[in-house]
């Protein structure tokens, strides 16, 4: 029993982190703009979060600096976007590049000279009883970071199935046009949405090296944002299956990490194929159930 809630209190911990991303790629897919650039946003992030929660020593700050980092970002894409007509995933791929690049040189700028830096703690939370029944403990006996993805599956889900805003939203990406007929004001309803869920994706950057590992390294997101992707593909651009994919995909990685320590006699390298490689046969299996929304991806002007 002990054995199966390590693992899933570990499994939780990672899928924090795709799932902040996948639902910030959501959030601005739903009104049709696909942010392919995850992975420069956490790598960013990343570095920012760090560095503001160390020399503030604030956790909070932190969060909040990770944030800003990813919102910006997401300025950048639906700016470009949406006033140069500029392909989206082009952007995606030069903010991908302008993150890693990014995220090392404010590190190296602000942070070289730092002698093994740790980030301020993030406080965990613990509900009195709760936490100690076996299994449930493994879900919720974590920092306030997990809650707040607990909470912010919830709200992305009641937002776009439950509100006229959110519908609104979603009629933006399937048919911009008829959107816009009716009163909606598609390009600002874009900016909001795509500079909200980039701003996820920062605090999840920020979650990897603030609260994850505890400091910044080169290449800390490990191709995270590139699975986030696959993941919101997965779930058909839903919030409730995003989070469920995420807790798969996470259980996969730690499930490779401990293959890793055991002397299995294959080469470690093999066990971090193993996301990918699993990744790549669920979107195989399940392509004739994937779902996309008609516009996302697209341009769209009122001439």
């Amino acid at each position: 029993m002990e054995l199966i809630n390590t693992f899933i209190s570990q499994t939780i911990v990672y899928t924090n982190i795709y799932t902040l991303v996948a639902l910030g790629i959501l959030i601005g897919g739903r009104a049709g703009i696909f942010n392919i650039s995850g992975e420069g946003i956490l790598l960013a992030a990343a570095s920012s979060g760090f560095l503001v929660s160390f020399f503030s020593k604030n956790w909070f700050l932190g969060y909040l600096a990770g944030a800003f980092v990813g919102a910006a970002f997401g300025f950048i894409l639906v700016f470009l976007h949406e006033t140069f007509k500029l392909n989206q995933f082009i952007i995606g791929m030069a903010l991908i590049i302008l993150g890693s690049g990014l995220s090392d040189l404010i590190y190296n700028i602000f942070g070289q000279d730092l002698f093994f830096p740790l980030a301020p703690a993030t406080p965990v939370v613990t509900i009195p009883y709760v936490t100690t029944i076996p299994i449930l403990s493994g879900f919720i006996k974590h920092n306030i970071v997990i809650y707040f993805m607990y909470a912010t599956t919830v709200i992305t889900w009641w937002f776009f199935y439950k509100t006229k805003i959110g519908l609104e939203t979603r009629a933006i990406g399937e048919n911009p046009k008829a959107a816009d007929v009716v009163g909606i004001n598609v390009v600002k309803r874009r900016y909001a949405m795509t500079i909200i869920g980039s701003g996820l994706i920062g605090i999840a950057g920020a979650y990897l090296s603030m609260t994850l590992i505890g400091t910044y390294t080169m290449g800390l997101a490990g191709g995270r944002g590139y699975m986030a992707i696959g993941i919101v593909v997965f779930a058909s651009w839903k919030p409730e299956r995003a989070i469920l994919g995420a807790f798969l995909f996470a259980a996969i990685e730690v499930a490779a990490y401990r293959l890793q320590v055991m002397s299995t006699g294959v080469p470690y390298q093999f066990f971090l194929m193993l996301p990918f490689i699993a990744m790549l046969i669920i979107m195989i299996v399940f392509k004739k159930h994937i779902e996309f929304p008609a516009s996302v991806g697209e341009a769209y002007s009122r001439e």
